[in-house]
């Protein structure tokens, strides 16, 4: 039984590890969804849900969407809008952390990915 359970999990791991990131082609192909209008209002509302005490987060610049995809060849890809918030918001210790550039993914008017600080665990940036 056990050998059977490791032989799925290196077959279903084989399989991620297959998968591909999208081509410039896909790219320009794939389906981000509807432009957010309204990003601004998602991505505010979104970011008060996922940071510590919502009445003390201060906003910053908001950058209009640019289409984007996010993802890696285990998790897979996401396409959408990317946002980055500039946000000022507390850490665990109660104390504002300074301006910083978070990074959400909008498609059909809802976010799908939230990047801390815009920044992936590849290091790639996503925002200035």
């Amino acid at each position: 039984m056990i050998k059977r359970v490791f032989v799925y999990l290196v077959m279903a791991f084989g399989l991620f590890a297959c998968s591909t990131l999208p081509s410039p082609k896909q790219e320009e192909a794939a389906d981000y969804g509807p432009y957010p209008n309204d990003y601004e209002t998602i991505a505010k509302n979104y970011l008060k849900t996922e940071l510590r005490d919502p009445a003390t987060i201060q906003f910053g610049e908001v950058s209009k969407p640019e289409k984007k995809w996010i993802g890696d060849k285990f998790t897979g890809v996401k396409y959408g809008y990317l946002v980055c918030v500039q946000v000022n918001s507390k850490n665990l210790l109660g104390k504002m952390t300074g301006f910083r550039s978070d990074a959400v993914l909008i498609r059909d008017g809802v976010v799908i990915d939230y990047v801390d600080e815009g920044e992936l665990f590849s290091g790639m940036k996503l925002c200035n």
